[in-house]
């Protein structure tokens, strides 16, 4: 009687299931509008912090309360978003809205940092 693995059909299952999970993860986390509808002058990828774990109804309230719009790409963490914020007024000043909104640890553009050339 030949003895056969089982490996490589459970490895194969497990890439299958790998992949399943990759490919429904947009569909959960990301593009989902918040509020959309304050298109302008700024329109920049920024990271979003709230001081406790937060929903999307809790981004879409933000976004309200800011007179921002605030476009969800994904939700690493329970307290993060990364967004793309669209506003008609200058991103500073909206950048500045949001940091001041209740519960909102932190707001920073999203962008790659490179090391120091000094």
């Amino acid at each position: 009687m030949m003895y056969r693995s089982r490996v490589p059909a459970l490895g194969f299952a497990l890439g299958v299931a790998v992949l399943a999970h990759a490919c429904a993860e947009p569909r959960e986390h990301g593009a989902s509008a918040a509020v959309s509808d304050s298109s302008g002058p700024c329109a920049q990828r920024i990271i979003l912090t709230f001081a406790t774990a937060a929903e999307g109804g809790e981004v879409a309230a933000l976004a309200a309360s800011a007179g921002v719009g605030l476009n969800v790409l994904s939700h690493p963490l329970p307290t993060t978003y990364v967004l793309v914020l669209a506003a008609k007024v200058d991103c500073d000043l909206a950048l500045t809205r949001l940091r001041n909104a209740a519960g909102v640890r932190a707001v920073e553009p999203d962008a790659r940092r490179r090391p120091n050339q000094g």
